[in-house]
């Protein structure tokens, strides 16, 4: 008898918005590894909303991934077997393969991680979440004291991060999100300066109200008529993180630009993506350094919803795209 373990599969093709529906849970077992081999039972993993990009014919940085394959993505583990000093057996480690209880990997596939803060840590305001925050408010931005800088989906795993990166900077920070509950934390907890739920009030109004001069810079985590209002808000010589467009990921084209892309003429505005996943792994590690200064002394804190079972998974990722949880969702595993 192998190994017993449990992945989540795609079920099928979503087709515009996506349910737990087009996925499954299946038990299966795997082999008996081998002397190169590790054997890993994850306990924490990740749902990201790049994850949907993957899903479906859709031509960009993920592969498409085909029903009957397992759902990848980043995941804390515990090493369960291995002959390889530098990752002993009990030592915890970051992988990509997270949806499924246990996994059989190669050394070169796991990253052994520190065990002084909690492990899902890695997940979210250490992990990829963190780490493209970092990137956004201060590569791309890089906001000075004064300055007002606008992110969209505020609340959100990201944007929650983002927030307090920027008021560490000296920034005023407005924001978006979609609850009262979410408006209750940014400006308890993250210290934005005004936030507003973008189901009651539209993003035109509240900045005629909180930024009656114009916005200098501008986290985008949205993009579609987000956007297009922010290109006509941005002072002249403004300057736009564009992170990601959730807001356009489960239409049919979700590569589509801003209508009123000559504002970015007309003001001279600088506009840069930026994708973590390109980052070489020293510069991520000095990073995660970076980030974990901070957040150990409590200079920036996490926003987390913990969703408990890998049965729950599938309807914790589709619950991403309608505003459904507080902050960075991370499913614990039980095995």
């Amino acid at each position: 008898m192998g190994i017993p373990t449990r992945q989540v599969q795609l079920a099928r093709q979503p087709e515009g918005q996506i349910r737990a529906s087009d996925f499954r849970v299946v038990e299966s077992a795997l082999p008996k590894p081998g002397p190169e081999d590790i054997l890993v039972r994850n306990e924490w993993m990740s749902v990201d909303p790049y994850m949907r990009l993957g899903l479906g014919d859709r031509k960009g940085f993920l592969a498409p991934l085909q029903p009957g394959e397992v759902m990848q993505g980043a995941a804390i583990g515990i090493v369960e077997h291995s002959l390889d000093p530098a990752i002993p057996e009990g030592s915890r480690v970051l992988g990509n393969m997270g949806w499924r209880t246990r996994f059989i990997a190669r050394p070169d596939q796991l990253t052994p991680v520190s065990s002084d803060v909690p492990p899902h840590w890695h997940l979210g305001i250490l992990g990829l979440t963190g780490v493209t925050a970092y990137l956004g408010v201060e590569d791309v931005l890089a906001p000075q004291p004064g300055e007002t800088l606008f992110i969209s989906g505020a609340s959100g795993a990201v944007g929650s991060i983002a927030v307090q990166l920027a008021k560490l900077r000296g920034a005023r920070v407005l924001g978006t999100c979609s609850s009262p509950e979410k408006a209750s934390w940014l400006l308890q907890e993250a210290g934005i300066d005004a936030v507003s739920d973008y189901r009651q009030e539209t993003t035109e109004a509240f900045l005629a109200r909180e930024a009656t001069e114009g916005v200098d810079c501008y986290f985008d985590n949205v993009g579609g008529p987000i956007l297009e209002c922010l290109l006509g808000k941005m002072k002249p010589y403004g300057r736009i993180a564009l992170c990601g467009a959730i807001s356009q990921y489960e239409a049919g084209d979700y590569r589509r630009g801003p209508a009123d892309f000559f504002s970015v003429i007309e003001k001279s505005l600088s506009l840069r993506g930026f994708n973590a996943f390109l980052l070489t792994p020293q510069e991520n590690a000095d990073i995660v350094e970076w980030l974990k200064a901070r957040a150990v002394d409590g200079r920036i804190r996490p926003f987390e919803t913990i969703v408990d079972g890998l049965d729950r998974a599938a309807e914790a990722f589709a619950r991403l795209f309608n505003g459904g949880y507080l902050g960075k969702v991370i499913v614990q595993i039980h095995e």
